[in-house]
């Protein structure tokens, strides 16, 4: 064996306990990531069609700005992801196999993500589950300079830890699935409580979450007309929606644009509407409502609390310094760094460092993460 009996172990049981909680792959991830003795940088990616799962991915022993790369501008470059498929389930395969080493190198990606990373381009892994409905790996970056001694161990590892996880990836399956729900509110850093719709280029309906029909039914906000297209009460917040769905209906698929606003009792609420193509998408969490070519927005509608009263518990609860807590805050709302930046007149590095800082403090590995808990804060009365 590899690795120790106890090191086994350990690592079955994070595996089994994420059968149950699908959150605790974090936890196995983390523990993978140094079970060899050496650095690991852990991936378990896929998805599953069957539960309307989206793409899922979690990864251990990342440098998170480094990941925030990657989810922002090479999700959909991955120079590894081409040979994927050819790895039989319950097979290993390594990193040269999935990318010629010399090719790699002249990539962006390799520049960006690996270099960075102290060269972590060894490694591989092992296909866990790969049918019509699913697929799902489970692999790793190595450093260049471990290759020799520590590749084969991890390809091993892989393999004997892959009956285990596709064991508790069916019961995932049997009793979790992501709905359309978690699945915006994880991927675009929307927040729990957030009220959704998903629109076509004409503004019709496609889908609801069930805030969104009470929204819906409450007419102080929001209407539809005979033929279900949705339609905000004020005219200057239709206007600006609007403009952002033919914006992306004509093309600019990655165009999102962030719209405040007051109703009648005076209460704020902020819109955020995301462009997005199905096509992007490995599988779609529509399951066969739409057809993958159609452009579609989705509109995420929310309250917005009383931002002093929220920043000062943020700093109160969990440790946040007040920039800190001000860019997560804005995280919340759905902005992105970038527009965090520009709001608060700082530089998108100072930003970063501030999430960063602040997942460190609170103990988180991803942004959605760190975005839950201070919507949990919120939910369970702490603001």
């Amino acid at each position: 064996m590899v690795v120790t009996a106890e090191k086994y172990l350990q690592l079955s049981n994070l595996a089994v306990a994420a059968a149950m909680d699908p959150l605790r792959w974090q936890d196995f991830l983390d523990a993978l990531s140094v079970a060899l003795g050496t650095h690991v940088c852990t991936q378990l990616i896929g998805f599953d069609q069957l539960t309307n799962a989206a793409p899922l991915a979690f990864a251990g022993g990342w440098d998170p700005a480094i990941l925030d790369l990657y989810h922002e501008q090479y999700a959909d470059k991955n120079p590894y992801a081409a040979k994927f498929a050819k790895c039989g389930v319950g097979q290993s395969i390594s990193a040269d196999e999935l990318c010629d080493r010399e090719a790699l190198k002249k990539t962006q990606f390799y520049s960006d993500l690996l270099l960075p990373m102290e060269d972590i381009n060894a490694g591989g892994g092992a296909m866990v589950a790969h049918d019509a409905d699913r697929m799902f790996l489970i692999g790793g970056n190595l450093r260049a300079r471990d290759r020799e001694e520590f590749e084969h161990r991890w390809l091993e590892l892989c393999v004997n830890l892959a009956p285990i996880i596709r064991q508790s990836l069916e019961i995932n399956r049997m009793i979790m699935g992501l709905n359309f729900e978690k699945w915006a509110a994880e991927r675009h850093l929307l927040g729990v409580g957030t009220t959704l719709f998903l629109v076509d280029a004409d503004m019709k309906i496609h889908h609801t979450c069930a805030e969104a029909d009470k929204l819906i039914g409450n007419g102080s906000l929001v209407g539809t007309s005979f033929d279900r297209r949705l339609r905000f009460l004020s005219e200057q917040v239709h206007g600006q929606l609007a403009g952002a769905v033919r914006s992306q209906a004509n093309g600019n698929s990655t165009a999102f644009k962030n719209i405040r606003f007051s109703d009648k009792s005076g209460q704020d609420w902020i819109c955020r509407t995301i462009g997005m193509r199905l096509s992007d998408l490995d599988r779609s969490p529509f399951g066969l409502l739409w057809d993958k070519s159609i452009a579609a927005t989705l509109v995420a509608i929310k309250p917005v609390s009383d931002t002093r009263t929220l920043e000062k518990e943020l700093r109160k609860s969990l440790g946040l310094s007040k920039a800190e807590a001000r860019s997560v805050l804005l995280l919340a709302e759905g902005h992105k760094p970038a527009e965090i930046a520009e709001e608060r007149q700082v530089s998108i590095h100072t930003v970063r460092n501030q999430i960063k800082s602040a997942m460190s403090k609170v103990g988180c590995h991803r942004q959605s993460e760190l975005v839950q808990k201070a919507e949990q804060l919120r939910m369970t009365g702490g603001w």
